[in-house]
């Protein structure tokens, strides 16, 4: 009996978008920029896009892995709904081959080797609000390989003025890029290094289309998004690699695009390297703010590179640890001493609807969960 056999026997297989048919049964999937060429009863790269038959199944709909309630910032995203909750979910998989991956646990398995749960698109926002969340997170793996459960979630979080964000690797293409990010109110890319050599050896992937990506969201959509860098020692902490990165930015995106550099732990294939020290991070944080970034932060490790401050006249407008608001000095988004705008998403939807009586049969229903 194959794979794919057994993975129908227990789980529900949802027809996939960006695909098209080939000669010999394979399957064309044009989500990503890999364009997998995929065999009848075998899996895309990913893991979790299939060909039963001649056509392109996700197993990643309807299934996460992973539910969690976090503070925004975690995801990090520090200029959108700051202080609040997010309902995050993941699924299996990933398009990239990361050696430093931090959820390994599910980025690296199939959907059979994980404790997934099954979730409708529509009960999701439901959970969010019993939880007391203001948004929904696709994050922990690539959310980009489960992309039709993210359009579907996103209709319904609309029904409940719930926010929707994107918590992604960027590595996809055009076509599926209009199609996600036209759902999606915000989104935290990881611009994982800025050499060729980086992604092909550390991501098995490409740096270009991760740029095009970021290029996308700042011309072809509304959605508010930030740019985290994780520096690893050795790999990708070098002076005039994170300069390159920030003028990059600076060129392309704008100076109020923000960009959190982050500290590294050992985990997957890279425990041999060190925790990255703080003082990578501080010397990192003032070469972008000297090349002319506004918004410069630190994370994963405690600094006072957490804050938001004006970047008109300095004033210190929100005060963090780690992941928590201390204090929020905003005036509908602006600086209360300059009356600058501050660029962001600082205000929940108006009218955000309560649960309902099918909200309280749902609470019943994932009564069990454990977030």
């Amino acid at each position: 009996m194959s794979e794919l056999t057994i993975l129908q026997k227990t789980m529900r297989l949802h027809e996939a978008r960006w695909w098209e048919p080939e000669n010999g049964g394979r399957a064309h999937c044009y989500l990503c920029p890999r364009h997998c060429r995929i065999h009848p009863g075998q899996a895309g790269f990913c893991f979790i896009r299939v060909n039963q038959g001649g056509k392109l199944y996700s197993l990643g709909y309807g299934a996460p892995a992973a539910l969690q309630v976090d503070p925004i910032e975690k995801k990090p995203l520090n200029h959108f709904l700051p202080g609040t909750r997010v309902f995050s979910m993941g699924t299996a998989g990933c398009n990239m081959g990361c050696f430093f991956c931090q959820n390994w646990d599910i980025s690296k398995s199939r959907q059979d080797q994980v404790r997934s749960q099954a979730v409708t698109a529509e009960d999701v926002p439901l959970l969010a609000l019993q939880h007391g969340c203001d948004s929904i997170a696709f994050t922990y793996n690539e959310p980009t390989i489960w992309g039709e459960y993210v359009i579907d979630i996103c209709a319904a979080a609309r029904e409940y003025g719930l926010k929707t964000v994107m918590v992604s690797n960027g590595y996809i293409t055009h076509e599926a890029f209009r199609d996600i990010y036209a759902q999606v109110d915000a989104a935290n890319i990881d611009l994982k290094a800025f050499t060729e050599g980086f992604y092909g050896k550390i991501t098995l992937t490409h740096l270009e289309p991760v740029l095009e990506t970021l290029e996308w969201l700042k011309n072809e959509t509304k959605v508010w998004f930030e740019i985290t860098n994780l520096m690893i020692p050795t790999l990708n902490d070098d002076a005039g690699e994170t300069r390159r990165l920030a003028e990059w930015i600076l060129g392309r995106l704008g100076p109020d695009v923000p960009l959190h550099f982050t500290a590294f732990h050992p985990d997957f294939k890279l425990r041999d390297k060190a925790r990255t020290p703080p003082e990578t991070l501080h010397r990192a944080r003032a070469m972008a703010r000297e090349v002319g970034l506004n918004y410069v932060y630190e994370g994963n490790i405690y600094s006072d590179g957490a804050h938001t401050a004006c970047a008109g006249c300095g004033e210190l407008l929100i005060r963090r640890s780690w992941h928590e608001v201390i204090e929020n000095r905003l005036v509908d988004g602006a600086c209360p001493k300059c009356l600058l705008a501050i660029p962001g998403v600082w205000s929940k939807s108006a009218g955000q609807q309560r649960l309902s009586k099918m909200g309280r049969s749902t609470e019943e229903k994932y009564g069990h969960l454990n977030l």
